[in-house]
């Protein structure tokens, strides 16, 4: 009888569930008690241990009694579980894991344990020659640092350097180079033996092994699903964003807009391509920088017929007039009122904010500091960005943001704006540079764009003599210019969600109404979805291209990322079935629209040293590709309960089925992708900083999601409880996860992943909006739950 309880498909379930929970309740816990307090109760605690014990033994029993070992893939991907398990505990109980503290010129044999509090001295020393930290060009970013160490043991000396992603092995024992002292004079280092670490990566590659041959194997469920489905694949198209030109009062500024809008335009093509050392040491076109202060300035990407570097130029040139121009997005009427200014005004002017000399946002944004972010509301919230796009035009009028010029023989190579410049250059070059800016001003301010352009020649002289060793090349700065002005991201959000409605409205017409709707619509439909996924490709190499790294590295860019995924699959496998295409298409753009939501940065930006390896673009890639394939299950999810809404025909079972088949394939791939990304992600922490898995919110509700998927695509395991409708309701609702790991834990909860401080910000409204609206449909599809025809 304890053989059939432990090996029932039933206590698995009930195990995935127990283990879920318990690690979504510890991040929590976490949030507000702190990281021991979790650990203590659920994390190291023996209850969880054991609940991990336990499913390891159900594994066992399961694959016993299934015969699962008949079959080659699927055995080898369960059965690695049990040897993951075994090697983390050899790990946990056996392994050293602690912190090393040298100052330069010392030496130390003594790592401090967080976990067992305790002192461990090591049968050898490790002496501190030199540290050195690099930053970005003229920032206070760190780009990398390393430390320059010597083993001694006895007689024997070794010498090494440890930076990030570069590690030191001496008997055993590992070390990584985690941070250093405030003085830069000390270094500090992770240290740790690692007694399961053959078991576990053996355990890693056998479950990759596994889970890629399932795909393959023409026995698997997943293979079998394809059959079923028959389908196979490729995608893009372009839709212009158009801008609304704001109107303006007086007619010397209306003339001077109009003669700034025409004749401004070579100028500042041409200022647009000197470099610009940002606040980060990032070099690029000052077309880019121009773009990120309108875009963040306004939320548009030009005003009154003007591109942002025209605008940049004005506001340089002429900031009196410029300060009246209404450019400051607010998104409260109350603030508006607050300013005087009208409801439907929705940019003021940067005086707006001024009376004389006093600043009326002073008292009310000290009250909004002052309240902690969970209890703010969208008024507080808006008065801190507006006060922070305050900040920024104020820069940009006096010039501070036009850091062209660089400082000739500057080790740190340093770029100066316009005031610095005045200030720091010295000489004859000097001199002349210092009247070439202010005679290129003054062109500005009165119109002489000819004369100006002769200036811009002369900037970008000075910079290609003293600034050539950091500038990026000019076909680089061209690209960028060209991947700025095309605004692909930007535009393909409209063409998708435009693209996934008619399809989905084709798809239904299939169901309801197939002697209108024929076969002949599905291709044509298709090369419009494959010509978007060209041009999304492209536009994922040129940011490639232009930020020099993979674009995975910001919150920005990784969702970009997922909705290229969330095309893929359909492409590469389903691109015969109407509805995956438009529920794929529909998420895609769903995905679009967030990324260029206000409040998520699209700047390009510098790496920091631990995002410098490798495993960012493996890790993150199929971790976040993983995220499109679970999306699409969402959407497929979504559109059998509406199936599962109307009355029963052949034809709508019919469709049900099929879509329940779609939808199991998907998450399957989306469930491998995450369970892969997952571990790549736990082998690059282990090689970078000597550790698989912290327990870190992100890394937890990661985890959280696989035991979500895993419950979902087993449930089938148990007949009594398994419906068409329960596996569309799972589908639906296990996306809460993956929003949780991918939103929920960088606004809500504080760790190494998070955007975060452990105050949560206030739930947005379109969440209460779509849970509502995802109840109502689980209700109204209840009483349908069963796939009978009616009569």
């Amino acid at each position: 009888m304890l053989l059939k309880v432990f090996g029932s498909y039933k206590t698995t379930l009930f195990l995935l569930f127990i283990l879920a929970v318990g690690a979504a309740v510890a991040t929590f816990v976490e949030n507000d008690f702190g990281t021991a307090v979790a650990r203590h109760y659920v994390y190291n605690a023996i209850w969880y241990e054991a609940f991990l014990t336990l499913g390891a033994l159900n594994l066992a029993i399961v694959l016993y009694r299934s015969k699962m070992f008949l079959h080659v893939s699927r055995f080898v991907f369960h059965a690695t579980f049990i040897l993951i398990l075994i090697g983390a505990g050899l790990t946990h109980f056996l392994g050293v894991d602690g912190v090393m503290k040298i100052r330069e010129g010392s030496s130390s044999n003594v790592i401090f344990s967080n976990d067992k509090n305790v002192e461990i001295t090591l049968p050898f020393a490790v002496h501190l020659n030199h540290f050195e930290l690099e930053r970005y060009y003229g920032s206070r970013s760190p780009s990398a640092y390393t430390s320059d160490v010597r083993v001694l043991d006895g007689n024997m000396t070794l010498d090494a350097q440890i930076f990030m992603n570069h590690t030191l092995t001496y008997k055993g024992y590992k070390f990584f180079q985690t941070f250093y002292d405030p003085d830069e004079k000390g270094t500090i280092l992770s240290v740790t033996k690692d007694p399961g670490v053959e078991v576990t990566y053996v355990g890693y590659a056998l479950l990759f092994l596994g889970l890629i041959f399932n795909l393959l194997d023409p026995k698997s469920r997943f293979r079998k699903l394809i059959a079923e489905v028959k389908s196979s694949s490729l995608l893009v198209l372009l839709v212009l964003v158009v801008q609304t030109p704001l109107w303006c009062e007086s007619e010397y500024v209306q003339n001077y807009l109009s003669e700034h809008q025409v004749k401004s335009k070579v100028v500042s093509d041409a200022f647009g391509k000197l470099v610009v050392q940002s606040r980060m040491g990032r070099m690029k076109p000052f077309d880019t920088l121009s773009q990120e202060v309108l875009y963040k300035l306004s939320g548009h990407n030009s005003l009154y017929d003007m591109d942002a570097m025209q605008i940049a130029l004005g506001m340089l040139s002429h900031p009196t007039l410029w300060k009246n121009l209404p450019m400051i997005q607010t998104k409260t009427p109350k603030l508006r009122a607050f300013i005087g200014v009208r409801n439907d005004q929705k940019l003021a002017s940067f005086n707006d904010f001024f009376d004389g000399h006093r600043y009326k946002l002073e008292a009310e944004l000290q009250k909004a500091l002052a309240i902690k972010p969970s209890q703010r509301g969208t008024f507080e919230n808006d008065l801190i960005k507006v006060d922070e796009r305050l900040s920024i035009a104020f820069m940009l009028y006096q010039g501070v943001l036009f850091k062209i010029f660089p400082l000739p023989n500057d080790t740190h190579h340093t770029w100066l704006a316009f005031e610095q410049m005045f200030a720091q250059l010295e000489g004859e070059e000097a001199e002349t540079l210092k009247e070439s800016s202010t005679a290129f001003i003054e062109a500005l301010f009165e119109r002489d764009y000819d004369k100006a352009l002769l200036h811009v020649k002369t900037f970008s002289q000075f910079q290609t003599h003293y600034g050539a060793d950091i500038m990026p090349s000019p076909t680089h700065i061209n690209m960028e210019i060209l991947f700025n002005k095309l605004m692909l991201f930007e535009r393909l959000t409209m063409a998708y969600v435009l693209l996934g409605l008619v399809l989905l409205g084709v798809a239904f017409g299939r169901v309801f109404a197939p002697q209108t709707f024929t076969c002949k619509l599905t291709r044509p439909l298709f090369f419009i979805v494959a010509a978007l996924f060209v041009v999304h490709t492209c536009g994922l190499a040129l940011r490639w291209y232009v930020s020099g790294h993979a674009p995975l590295s910001d919150t920005y860019e990784s969702i970009v990322y997922i909705a290229w995924s969330c095309l893929l699959f359909c492409m590469l496998f389903m691109r015969r079935s109407l509805f995956a295409l438009s529920g794929s298409v529909m998420m895609a753009g769903i995905f679009m629209f967030v990324a260029h939501l206000g409040h998520i940065d699209p700047e390009i930006t510098n790496l920091v040293p631990v995002l410098k390896s490798f495993w960012l673009s493996v890790h993150v890639s199929i971790i976040t590709a993983s995220y499109g394939f679970l999306a699409l299950g969402c959407a497929l999810g979504f559109f059998t309960l509406i199936l599962f809404t109307c009355k029963r025909s052949t034809q709508i079972i019919a469709t049900i089925k099929h879509l329940t088949s779609i939808n199991e394939i998907t998450l399957i791939l989306g469930l491998s992708l995450l369970v892969i990304g997952n571990f790549l992600g736990g082998i690059w922490a282990n090689e970078s900083w000597g550790r698989y898995w912290g327990w870190d919110p992100k890394e937890t509700w990661a985890y959280i999601s696989i035991l979500v998927y895993t419950f979902i695509l087993h449930v089938r395991l148990v007949p009594r409880f398994y419906s068409h409708y329960l596996f569309a309701v799972l589908s639906l609702l296990g996306f809460a996860s993956i929003l949780m790991t991918y939103f929920g834990v960088n606004f809500y909860l504080a760790g190494m992943h998070s955007y975060a401080t452990g105050d949560p910000v206030p739930i947005p409204t379109w969440v209460y909006v779509c849970s509502g609206v995802v109840a109502c449909l689980i209700v109204l599809s209840y009483k349908n739950k069963n796939l009978k025809e009616e009569k």
